[in-house]
């Protein structure tokens, strides 16, 4: 039975994962066609959880120059995208941030991998994540399955997170499939306005 987790604002996060130019440009190999839709919502719910004094974290992705910090990635040629010279790395101008915000970076697809944030997110007592951002194939299944297996009750806004086409596999195919196994048993993935909804 699918799960639906309510919002307690006190015991919740907002994780915005990687809202990077490398998937809002349409230059970029990684260009994601709902990133503006997707990036409406969670904006959306970034100005919601502050207002009712909620926890936002700001996740990029990003590596150190010299690459020294890549990983295995590395082996895919595909790293120089998140280089911290590269525009594409940095956030797209469309996110709202706020300088309340807690900035996590990230060298791995997880955001719990090397950053510290499950350590900070259990010190303010928060016990439910809700996790959006790009791309839905890659840093945020991975970081919403890694939350489930810390034991956060994890939300994961079906309108909320979008990833590229990848050869032969449609985003759009790529996001029913994950969308189903994850309702099944790892996260509440009701659309945006259901959550804001529960946002109290």
């Amino acid at each position: 039975m699918p799960a639906e987790y309510p919002v307690d604002v006190s015991k919740s996060a907002l994780l915005i994962i990687d809202a990077q130019k490398v998937y809002s440009d349409s230059a970029s190999p990684l260009y994601c066609k709902e990133f503006k839709s997707s990036l409406d919502n969670i904006n959306k719910l970034s100005e919601r959880m502050r207002a009712k004094g909620g926890t936002v974290v700001m996740i990029q992705h990003v590596y150190k120059e010299d690459k020294t910090d890549v990983g295995r990635i590395g082996d895919f040629g595909i790293d120089g995208l998140w280089n911290e010279t590269n525009a594409f790395s940095q956030f797209d101008d469309g996110l709202v941030q706020d300088e309340k915000d807690i900035k996590v970076s990230k060298t791995r697809y997880s955001a719990f991998v090397g950053t510290g944030l499950e350590e900070t997110l259990k010190s303010r007592a928060i016990d439910t994540i809700i996790a959006t951002g790009y791309m839905t194939q890659f840093c945020v299944t991975s970081t919403t399955r890694h939350a489930h297996d810390l034991d956060f009750k994890v939300i994961t806004p079906a309108d909320a997170n979008d990833g590229p086409d990848l050869p032969e596999v449609p985003i759009a195919a790529t996001k029913a499939a994950l969308n189903a196994a994850w309702s099944i048993g790892v996260a509440d993935t009701s659309k945006t306005e259901a959550v804001l909804a529960r946002i109290a």
